[in-house]
């Protein structure tokens, strides 16, 4: 189904698939430019039947580089729509206000306006409670912003009220606490909301609207799907269909990342869907086939949207279509986290994302340059990827008989096995580029001076780091490493006795919770020196540390291991001296780079180019790693 052809309204759509919408951050004027185009252009190139991007109201509802609808130039918006229609793709433009849900450091000084003066969570900014000569201005600009769009060639709009932004803000008893005729007690707060729909709709005439709503709250107290039905039947008047997306950025329970199950918040749409009986946009985790076409022939929803699977790869519908392997999104939220930060919109596992317009203004050439890579983890992949597309003649060299370096232990925790499949795809690419890809090869001094490549690219990765304990020998205990690379049989030893895992950070949280999937009975406690547990995790720690607690492992913060005696861990904790049991002990302290110093001084003598890049020059992220062989090969390509 979700290649058939659908109409919402006037709207044609070729297939079910709405890249829904993504604050980007690109703005620096008042006019689309053309790293705005280039971004919408590539996802309606890749397959889309509709790309959505975010237009705020005013300067009030602006988020930090965001487009404002009193302000932008018309003719940017004319070409935009044009350039999406030659793919035979829909644009829909979101009508967005930020409400109290923003910082208000990026808000340039000024009060964030909000239905009453409660604080974000999220931001601890106090707006200010908007006067009802504010209420009906904004009001007013959702109209004219419909009318601009309108005007300049979209397709469709689309009315914000999910998430914690303003308009959803009126619905919520925790953030609507007037007494006038806009307060919650009126109609549950639906007044103002369905009035700016009403505006919208005259606006517009016969052009479709979409209103996009968050199924539940999630917050003890806030409104519930069944307040949501409500309001939506309420809407039927002028909505012509309805996207559903879960709860607000500030709830507790997950809404994206790799926690949540694929298609998970589909209910909701279902229960709008079925109260409503017009077309609903299902959202949320639904970024593979199978998840799509499950929710489509089951009757949940009309259309599914994502904004994320197009960010990982923009031709993500194109190759659905075609059967063809792309890069998945990882559901990692680091997009979603630098946006909240006031940052650009960027994958990390897709460095190119807001980057295509630089990417058209590099030529392929050919060339019997040759570029070697060394190293067959994720920054050596990707790098001989790049310097393919630019044109050279590409080696890449792994030591290991398989490619995909640590993310082939990464991918084993619960909820990380997507990480497999950005493997897999970076192997077709390789193969689709005819890169020479050579397995089980040492690339040693002599190998690399016998080449004398053009370029050299070190992405030997690293190695773990083992503390230094008093008491402690290599022998007497496992990396965290060596335990994902274990047999199940292997691991059963952890079933009996008491296990101390040196190390909270992501590598040893996630080891912990691959532990205990393969050996339920295992009897975990993970000391960590630092104050908070998963620190590099950011947001995902929450979830994390709830699935580790469930399951009986024991967090012990501020406990720095000072040695190791006869089965005992002794720790320093509070200024005081402690011991643990430990018949077995875990290490996952960090690592350090592995950047094979031999080869690059070599290359340094026969003054031949070379790159450090990923962890071989220093240990992070997977995404931070990719983002420095983007960086490379953006500056270094032939003329």
């Amino acid at each position: 189904m979700q290649f058939s052809p659908y109409h919402i309204g006037t709207m044609s759509l070729k297939n079910r698939w709405i890249m829904l919408a993504a604050h980007t951050g690109f703005a620096e004027g008042t006019a689309l430019g053309e790293r705005d185009y280039a971004f919408y252009e590539e996802r309606a190139k890749g397959g889309a039947a509709a790309v959505t991007m975010v237009l705020a109201v005013n300067e009030d509802g602006a988020l930090k580089g965001m487009y404002q609808g009193g302000t932008l130039e018309e003719d940017s918006l004319r070409i935009l729509a044009d350039k999406v229609h030659q793919y035979d793709c829909r644009l829909i433009v979101q009508l967005f206000h930020c409400g109290r849900n923003e910082s208000g450091k990026h808000h340039e000084g000024k009060a964030l306006l909000a239905p009453s003066a409660v604080a974000s969570p999220i931001f601890r900014t106090e707006p200010r409670e908007m006067t009802e000569a504010e209420l009906e201005e904004t009001k007013e600009a959702f109209a004219k912003t419909a009318a601009l769009c309108r005007k300049c060639g979209a397709d469709a709009v689309e009315i914000s009220v999910s998430a914690g932004y303003l308009l959803s803000e009126f619905l919520s008893p925790l953030t609507n606490l007037r007494k006038d005729c806009y307060g919650y007690e009126k109609d549950q707060g639906m007044t103002y909301p369905l009035e700016v729909l009403a505006a919208v709709r005259q606006a517009v005439d016969d052009l479709p609207m979409l209103v996009k709503v968050s199924g539940a709250q999630m917050l003890d107290g806030g409104y519930d799907l069944t307040n949501t039905v409500v309001f939506c039947r309420k809407a039927r008047e002028w909505a012509d269909a309805f996207t559903v997306t879960g709860g607000w950025h500030e709830s507790p329970v997950e809404q994206i990342s790799y926690f949540v199950e694929k298609g998970a918040y589909g209910p909701f749409a279902a229960a709008v869907r079925k109260y409503t009986e017009l077309p609903v946009i299902a959202c949320n985790r639904i970024q593979d086939e199978e998840t799509a076409e499950r929710l489509l022939e089951e009757g949940v929803c009309d259309l599914v949207g994502s904004a994320r699977a197009f960010l990982a790869d923009p031709h993500f519908v194109e190759k659905l279509e075609k059967k063809e392997i792309y890069n998945p999104c990882q559901g990692c939220n680091h997009c979603i986290a630098d946006v909240l930060k006031g940052k650009e919109l960027k994958c990390a596992f897709c460095p190119e994302t807001g980057r295509e317009y630089m990417e058209n203004q590099r030529r392929k050439i050919a060339t019997r340059k040759e570029v070697l890579v060394i190293g067959g983890g994720p920054a050596g992949m990707y790098a001989a990827k790049k310097a393919a597309e630019r044109g050279f003649k590409t080696t890449l060299v792994c030591q290991e008989a398989a490619l995909g370096g640590q993310l082939k232990l990464a991918k084993l925790p619960p909820h990380k096995e997507d990480l497999g499949r950005f493997v897999s795809w970076l192997e077709q690419e390789l193969e689709r580029l005819e890169v020479n890809v050579l397995l089980g090869q040492k690339a040693d001094v002599s190998f690399v001076m016998e080449k004398k490549p053009y370029l050299t690219v070190i992405a030997t990765g690293s190695k773990p780091l083992f503390p230094q304990l008093e008491g402690l020998e290599r022998e007497d205990a496992s990396l965290a490493q060596e335990v994902l690379a274990m047999t199940e049989e292997e691991m059963s030893v952890f079933g009996q006795g008491q296990t101390i895992l040196i190390g909270g950070g992501s590598l040893g949280m996630e080891t912990a919770a691959y532990l205990m999937a393969k050996v339920p009975e295992a009897k975990i406690k993970i000391l960590e020196q630092g104050s908070k547990m998963g620190k590099d995790l950011g947001a995902l720690a929450r979830p994390l540390l709830r699935e580790l607690k469930q399951a009986g492992v024991q967090l012990m913060a501020d406990s720095k291991a000072v040695s190791v005696s006869e089965k005992k861990v002794f720790i320093s904790l509070a200024g005081q001296t402690f011991f643990v049991q430990a018949d077995h002990i875990i290490t996952a302290v960090g690592s350090e780079a592995a950047p094979e110093p031999e080869i690059a001084m070599a290359l340094m003598d026969e003054r031949l180019s070379y790159a450090v890049v990923g962890d071989a020059d220093h240990p992070a992220d997977v995404g931070e790693g990719l983002e420095s062989v983007f960086s490379l090969f953006s500056r270094f390509y032939l003329a």
